[in-house]
């Protein structure tokens, strides 16, 4: 468990009915290889985001609509510290200041793009969407990212709200149905801080599909899924079977209210041996990845459409009910800024 972590009884939260429509968190932008081809835009719920490489070497995450008359600066190019505008010339730097407008002198207050803290983490860029970062970049607890090999990112689009998407790792009832996994005793709960929960539930895997007979020959025939979900948008998943354990990084994309884009980072352990690291480790993330696409993928035609109706969750859907209250909670303390 983690420091500090505060375990719940199912029950504890009420329903008041609203989400934000875009959560103050941490999203993922690109692979850092990418900035290295020129600036990368991402767009959720109608706000664009640009990042890019500084010539230092600094990550940069911008608003990503000039504040001229709009341009997109995913389209400009970098120059030195600074991202150029690809319509007027306009010059930004890291912090988002306009230094330089080639057919003016004055350079207007309002010339500026908001800045965002942005981090890279195992070949990745992630960003906060806000002026600043609520709480750190979360990572695997008790692992360093060298420690993991990540295997190429895969995508998902899901037909639901974004926070939905978060909700199904702890919709305990689904795994039966969904998956063909037993729950063999209670899962357990916890807040592992204001902005982060976390269920720890353990499975029989019953199924008689081919991945699951390989995954019962190979990896075990229990697994315990370990979710915490940081504002609903970073997913920290560990899967614990008895002979060996993946993870996954679930980062919640919202595109609009009923579209939600899900980019999933497969983590493996790296080998001991640099023969390990060269052969064994990528073959074993492939593997994985595909598992776990497998996986993941069988639940988008079932969760299309959902719509929350907290007046008509049961008891059984005590544990799922309590985090959308808790998301309903945290969204809404989040700050609505000049994006």
């Amino acid at each position: 468990m983690h420091d500090g972590v505060k375990n719940l009884e199912v029950g504890e939260h009420r329903a008041n009915g609203k989400l934000a429509a875009l959560p103050a968190s941490w999203f993922h932008l690109c692979a850092s290889q990418e900035l290295n081809k020129g600036p990368v835009t991402l767009d959720l719920w109608g706000r664009s985001y640009v990042g890019y490489r500084a010539q230092s070497g600094l990550v940069v995450v911008l608003s990503g609509r000039c504040s001229h008359m709009g341009a997109d600066l995913g389209k400009g190019e970098v120059s030195g510290e600074r991202l150029i505008c690809p319509l007027h010339g306009w010059e930004y730097g890291s912090d988002g200041v306009c230094e330089k407008i080639p057919s003016a002198d004055a350079i207007p207050g309002f010339a500026r793009q908001c800045s965002y803290p942005a981090e890279e983490r195992g070949g990745h860029v992630f960003f906060f969407n806000r002026k600043q970062a609520r709480f750190a970049l979360p990572f695997f607890d008790g692992l360093a990212p060298e420690e993991l090999l990540p295997a190429k990112p895969f995508e998902l689009v899901a037909e639901v709200p974004w926070y939905f998407v978060g909700a199904n790792g702890f919709d305990i009832q689904h795994f039966r149905m969904a998956h063909d996994r037993t729950l063999l005793e209670p899962p357990a709960v916890s807040e592992v801080s204001a902005f982060a929960r976390r269920v720890v539930a353990k499975f029989a895997v019953t199924g008689n599909s081919f991945q699951d007979r390989i995954t019962r020959s190979i990896a075990g025939p229990t697994v315990t899924m370990d979710v915490t979900s940081w504002c609903g948008t970073m997913l920290m998943v560990k899967a614990h079977f008895r002979r060996t354990t993946s993870y996954g990084i679930f980062n919640v994309l919202p595109m609009d209210d009923q579209r939600t884009l899900g980019r999933v980072i497969v983590w493996v352990k790296r080998s001991q041996s640099g023969l390990g690291q060269a052969l064994f480790d990528p073959l074993n993330a492939a593997v994985r990845r595909l598992f776990i696409q497998t996986f993941l993928r069988s639940d988008l035609p079932r969760i299309a459409g959902l719509r929350y109706q907290p007046g008509k969750l049961i008891a059984a859907d005590g544990i799922l009910s309590d985090y959308l209250v808790w998301l309903e909670n945290i969204s809404e303390s989040a700050p609505v800024e000049n994006l």
